[in-house]
């Protein structure tokens, strides 16, 4: 990308214009990077020009100076005349040349470190998910326009505080300051260090306050909400729906009932996913169908209700591929944006749309809370819960051996039977 570098540039995100340079090829060792950048500190078009000359004057005396062998050269530094901020990141401070009437050839400084080719060497060797890329990259970006600079090399402890501050008070949940951008940050630096890219992790150490929000309810559905949603499941549906989201609405709240799964653990369920061992009918939750937490396959058995109303016909009818989502759609989804993701949270806006408008249940993942406790009343082993619902197990002794499908499927079938008035054969 070419440059705009005679005249002030203008942010597009802030509206504050830079002062933006390419430093001559003879001086980029010196320096230790390829443009000159920082802040004009003004939203004025007419005061960024006036700043942009003074800061180019400035500019051109330094490096004059550094071409003389003059010492003790701050790149960072800036003309109080103009009135800018200075920039959070530190200055590089040139070494001092020996007193002697020939200049020394100073020693080049550490070359620079962009975020883009180091992340993408970590998302490579990591085998990060398509989503976490598109959301991790978007952590990077936004640093980037906060601290003036892609080099992650010339972070200091303090930029990074700095612009902890910023998001917080920008609006920021501290959750997701905490959990995705120094989560994402902290382990990019890690794996930088550990592979002798950078020195050191200036975010190590940083911690973000999450407070404790208060409850106002159980996050599970309540009997009148499952009262509801599953009454809806059997229509009417708009007849302007699709067939495969038609059929999202009619089975995943029931497979969520009856299985305790993340709601996109069975969007992403495919035809061929279903199977029946020794008589039992169950569905493989597996990567290879798309995203999986923990990462790992495990089957679940059907509870006997699901096959009463005819989910396996339905599966059959369907085929082997997706059930919930038409592949051969091209505009819908991509890597980091899956359709039956999009098909959860079309389910999610439906659930609300009915009724369900309490903001203490989330519409989808009020299921798995109120699985965990349905099962408990019912007396299954904690650890088969965990197993059936796909947590990490609790201790070391319980990842040995699995939880055959025969004893999985007794479990399942401890769970009560749900009949919403107007399910067929129902009484109203």
């Amino acid at each position: 990308m070419v440059l705009a570098l005679a005249r002030p540039w203008r942010h597009p995100k802030t509206g504050m214009y830079w002062f933006r340079r390419r430093v001559p090829k003879d001086l980029q060792p010196l320096l230790g990077r390829s443009e000159e950048r920082c802040s004009l500190g003004t939203k004025e078009a007419a005061v960024a020009r006036t700043r942009h000359l003074e800061k180019a004057a400035e500019v051109d005396r330094r490096w004059q100076r550094l071409r003389c062998g003059e010492a003790a050269l701050e790149a960072g530094s800036t003309v109080p005349s103009i009135g800018q901020r200075p920039p959070r990141f530190g200055p590089i401070r040139e070494p001092p040349s020996p007193p002697s009437t020939v200049p020394s050839k100073p020693q080049p400084a550490s070359p620079p470190v962009p975020w883009l080719p180091l992340f993408e060497a970590y998302a490579a060797e990591s085998k990060l998910a398509p989503a976490t890329v598109k959301r991790w990259a978007g952590v990077f970006a936004a640093l980037e326009g906060a601290v003036g600079t892609d080099d992650l090399s010339r972070l200091e402890r303090s930029d990074l505080l700095a612009w902890k501050v910023d998001l917080l008070g920008a609006g920021k949940e501290p959750r997701t300051v905490r959990d995705v951008y120094f989560a994402a940050l902290k382990a990019v630096l890690n794996w930088a260090v550990a592979n002798g890219r950078l020195e050191a992790n200036p975010a190590a150490g940083i911690l973000v306050k999450v407070p404790q929000n208060a409850r106002i309810r159980d996050p599970e559905f309540t009997d009148g909400e499952v009262v509801l949603i599953l009454r809806a499941t059997f229509g009417p549906h708009d007849r302007r729906l699709s067939e495969t989201h038609a059929a999202a609405r009619r089975w995943i709240p029931w497979l969520c009932a009856y299985t305790g799964a993340r709601v996109n653990e069975l969007t992403q369920l495919r035809g061929s996913d279903l199977a029946c061992d020794a008589g039992v009918w169950l569905v493989r939750i597996t990567p290879e169908a798309g995203s999986v937490k923990s990462k790992r396959w495990r089957e679940v058995p059907l509870h006997p209700h699901l096959v009463e109303q005819g989910f396996v016909s339905f599966v059959r009818e369907r085929g082997p591929g997706p059930l919930f989502y038409d592949p051969s759609r091209s505009r819908d989804g991509s890597p980091a944006n899956p359709t039956y993701k999009k098909v959860g949270e079309r389910l999610a806006a439906w659930v609300r749309s009915i009724g369900v408008t309490d903001p203490g249940v989330e519409p989808n993942h009020g299921w798995r809370h109120r699985f965990k406790t349905v099962g408990r009343r019912a007396g299954i082993d904690p650890a088969v819960l965990d197993a059936i619902q796909g947590h990490a197990p609790r201790t070391e002794g319980d990842r040995y051996g699995r939880h055959p499908a025969d004893v999985l499927a007794a479990a399942i079938a401890r769970i009560p039977r749900l009949s919403p008035p107007n399910e067929p054969g129902a009484p109203s």
